[in-house]
């Protein structure tokens, strides 16, 4: 029904618009040497192709395209803005290259909407205090590197897991996975980057993640609407949890958590406002609680499928733990030993990629590849365009961590699931902290079968379990 009336409302307002939309792109190309442009098409006045962009698998999308006219670099309009697509591991090397040189990063309606982004063409010069704390998200994207994690989960992260484990898992002879890791990494999301026990707002961080490509129309159900007020609420909740820490520390108690750690600098003038801090943590939440929660749901099917690859794992972690002990969380240095396991999750990321791509402002006219790419054009950097691409992964619907296995990786900016370059995902620790904790504690428990092997995977843009992975358990 949400799909349904989005795409009622697109059609009309393109019904609507058509004809001022009309006038002023005939307005623009005049200004524009279109011979110049890639090959493509702006399609329908307004909306443009932002139809078939969200609601067709991205590499689809791409790849008829790219068919088309013959070229791995294609212009379209989506969202309502003039832009060109890039796909390749030749354009993710030029974009990841040339960041703040040539493109600078662009925020998506959607994105400015939820956390409370300046518009770029109207963003204000910034106040002195917000000079002075540049810094701060700096500060805080570095608590996500390894000994950021090691500091503020520590064995904390075995414990949570131990706890989730004996709650939902121990004495049952099925379970579904997909709800299940989802509970779980919003705990520790919560724990980690809020420092409270108790997971709060899952369907609010549910809407917000899944509302991040949706039609930017505050319509009653839509999609939008739901995450608008997610966001909100998100907010809130974290703005009054800063409160509490800083009344905490007025008052001289020991508060040892990422957000007291903020808290606490902000309290001595060296951070920005809480508005502004809040928005980043809520950023970082949404980053880290539904894609890990993806990505362990797919990884379990695909090892309970394949006897091959779970004994593979379960020899792996077997000597981890005679070098660690069992009980333990895993520290850094047993991370490092897991090669294999670690070459499954990046199989499953491959096949079921959380981030479709980015968005790009050009910063002044681009050649590229003998194509002209307007200064103001926006550029749509596919992160995923490669990953089913026979060309870099031959047979690529099946199932063989083998090609992230010792010398035989994917050629260079063919599989970029973190982005690259100066603004390449910071939270890459912390998924594989996160996968490979779980996955450890979950091969040392059980083993498992998959009810639905031929199970129908869901989402667009973002691939999610349509029957949520129901799976036989087996305790050792």
């Amino acid at each position: 029904m949400d799909i349904f009336m989005q795409s009622l409302l697109l059609t009309v307002i393109t019904f609507i618009a058509s004809v001022y939309v009309f006038q002023k792109r005939r307005r623009r190309r005049r200004s524009v040497p279109t011979k110049a442009l890639p090959p493509g098409s702006l399609g329908w006045p307004l909306v443009g192709e932002t139809y078939q962009f969200l609601f067709i698998k991205t590499q689809h999308f791409i790849q008829e395209r790219v068919k088309k006219y013959s070229s791995e670099i294609f212009h379209t309009n989506i969202l309502g803005e003039p832009t060109v697509v890039l796909y390749g591991p030749a354009a993710n090397k030029f974009l990841s290259t040339n960041e703040t040189k040539l493109v600078k990063i662009w925020y998506m309606k959607t994105q400015r909407s939820f956390f409370n982004i300046p518009d770029q063409t109207q963003a204000a010069k910034p106040k002195p205090r917000q000079e002075a704390a540049s810094a701060a998200p700096v500060t805080i994207l570095g608590i996500l590197k390894p000994e950021g994690i090691a500091r503020y989960m520590g064995n904390r992260i075995g414990s949570t897991m131990h706890q989730h484990f004996m709650t939902h898992w121990e004495g049952k002879t099925e379970v579904k996975v997909y709800p299940l890791v989802k509970a779980f990494t919003l705990t520790l999301v919560c724990q980690f980057f809020l420092g409270i026990d108790e997971p709060k707002l899952a369907s609010e961080f549910e809407n917000l993640y899944f509302g991040l490509y949706s039609v930017p129309v505050n319509f009653p159900g839509s999609a939008y609407r739901r995450a608008l007020k997610a966001s909100a609420a998100i907010r809130k909740e974290i703005q009054f949890l800063i409160k509490e820490k800083i009344d905490a520390l007025s008052k001289g108690q020991l508060v040892d958590d990422l957000l007291a750690h903020v808290a606490g600098a902000e309290q001595g003038g060296k951070y920005v406002p809480r508005f502004e801090i809040s928005n980043i943590i809520m950023g970082l939440m949404n980053s880290s609680h539904m894609p890990i929660a993806v990505t362990l749901a797919f990884m379990i099917k695909h090892i309970g499928q394949r006897p091959d690859i779970y004994q593979k794992i379960v020899s792996e972690h077997a000597d981890v733990t005679k070098s660690k002990g069992s009980g333990t969380a895993l520290g850094w240095d047993s991370i490092q030993k897991l090669k294999y396991t670690w070459a499954v999750a990046q199989e499953t990321m491959r096949l079921y990629p959380t981030a479709p791509g980015v968005f790009r402002e050009v910063l002044t006219e681009i050649t590229y590849e003998g194509f002209t790419i307007p200064k103001g054009w926006k550029i749509f950097w596919s992160l995923v365009g490669t990953n089913k691409d026979p060309n870099y992964f031959p047979e690529p619907e099946s199932f063989d961590p083998s090609r992230f296995e010792g010398n035989i990786l994917p050629a260079p900016y063919t599989w970029i699931p973190f982005g690259a370059g100066p603004r390449s995902c910071p939270g890459k620790d912390y998924t594989r902290f996160v996968v490979l904790n779980f996955i450890h504690i979950l091969i040392n428990k059980f083993k498992w079968e998959v009810k639905l092997p031929d199970e129908k995977v869901s989402g667009v843009l973002v691939p999610t379990p349509a029957e949520g992975v129901s799976i036989r358990l087996f305790h050792h």
